[in-house]
Parts: structure tokens; sequence; C-alpha cells
């Protein structure tokens, strides 16, 4: 089974949820030091190599959660959040546009716990890819994407990391208004880009999720792939 990393404010909190876990057979690692470590600047978090799962406990403040999800996310290793609350649809998906593979109840039954943490959603051994520091930035042209990716990149791309709104991303899209069908193609359009750049050795957290606001691309992008006058010419055509 898996070994599980679980981060809490508050260890005592957790025997209940831990032996839920171990009677699934997970090897469980409960840790509220490990915090502090991830979110330290230039912290060395090789460790992190060594667990499949990552739980992070209702303990955490939501805030601190975004922070360790963009720290942790870049390990291509499932993050889980704890709660006791049933969280809306909406916000479960933004959640899992800043990197949260699911959500979890804090009481679950056997049942439900074992197919949350079930093997598709797993780290696969061999998966992540860490590129040397010195390689040159790419041309977007370098880069397999469809139309409408290319598309969204470009408008997220001229923003210069500045958050662009979800209704103006519609607008610059397909020429329509925010609703329910424009929020929902939009949501899997980012999440589809996103894996294909990730795919094709682009690092970092690529997209961010900006709480209430919309998107922006992360600034280590901007470090990797740049547009050329006539890319940026075309997409603004």
């Amino acid at each position: 089974m898996s070994q599980i990393l679980l981060l809490t404010n508050n260890p005592m909190n957790e025997p209940t949820f831990e032996k839920r876990l171990r009677q699934l057979g997970h090897e469980v690692f409960i840790s509220r030091e490990l915090i502090d470590l991830c979110l330290m600047e230039d912290a060395n978090n090789e460790f992190i190599k060594m667990f499949h799962q990552i739980i992070l406990s209702e303990t955490l403040a939501n805030a601190e959660v975004k922070e360790l999800v963009r720290t942790l996310s870049s390990y291509s290793i499932p993050i889980f959040r704890k709660s006791d609350e049933r969280v809306p649809e909406t916000e479960l998906e933004e959640w899992k546009e800043l990197g949260v593979t699911e959500w979890i109840e804090s009481r679950p039954s056997i049942e439900s716990l074992r197919e949350k943490l079930s093997c598709n959603n797993v780290r696969k051994e061999g998966k992540i890819v860490f590129l040397p520091k010195s390689e040159e930035k790419r041309p977007l042209s370098a880069l397999t994407l469809s139309g409408g990716e290319l598309k969204l990149f470009r408008i997220l791309y001229e923003q210069e990391k500045q958050t662009i709104s979800r209704e103006e991303i519609c607008l610059r899209m397909w020429n329509r208004q925010k609703s329910n069908s424009s929020m929902s193609q939009l949501s899997v359009m980012v999440k589809h880009l996103k894996d294909k750049l990730a795919s094709q050795h682009i690092q970092g957290p690529i997209i961010e999720t900006c709480w209430g606001r919309g998107y922006r691309l992360d600034e280590t992008v901007y470090e990797q792939v740049y547009l050329d006058a006539d890319e940026l010419k075309y997409g603004n055509e």
C-alpha cells in the first residue's frame, strides 16, 4: 500500500483517522514540524519523494493549505484536503485547480476512504521529471498545444504575471459573457493546458488560481517559455 504523509497542526486530533488509514494497510507519518519546513524558502524538501500521497488536515487554515499546495504540487504527488464540512462544487473546483487532488471527510467510512486513496490517486513511480536549471527558454511554437490551448496561453501570458478574471477570459476566448457553461468549459481547458505543459516539462504550478479573482501564469513560466513578435501579433488577430 501507500506511504502517506499527514500534515496537521495537532497530531492529537488524528488517531482515529490514522487508525482507518492503517486498517487499509497504509504506512502513515504524521507531522506538525514538517509544515514549517515545507514552507521555508530554499528548504531541501527532497524527503517528500518518500511519500505516495499527502493529506492536509482540517486543523490547517485555508491560507496554509494554499501555500503548502503551491510548494508541494511540483512533486507530482496527490494532495488531499481533509475536512469536517462538505464543500460546494464550485469551491471544490477552485481547490482542484490550485492542486488539491480530492477532498476527504475527517470521519470517512473505510469504503469511501479506500476509494479516495485508490491506485488512480497514487503517485506513479518514474513520472516525476526534474530538468536542469540551465535549460534555455523555449518558444511557444515548440510546444504541442491545441488551438484553444494556444489562445488561452497567450491571453494569460500577455497579462505579464497579473491576474485576469474568468469573465474577461471567457469574453476573449469565445466572445461571450460568463455563464455556468463557459465557466465549466474554462475550468476544463485550464486543467488540460496545465497537464499538457507539465507533460512537456514546463515546471512549477504553471497556472495559479487566484481565489475569487481569476487566473495568472506563474512567474516561472516566463523563465521557460517566450512568445516572439509574430506569435504575439497572431494572438491579437
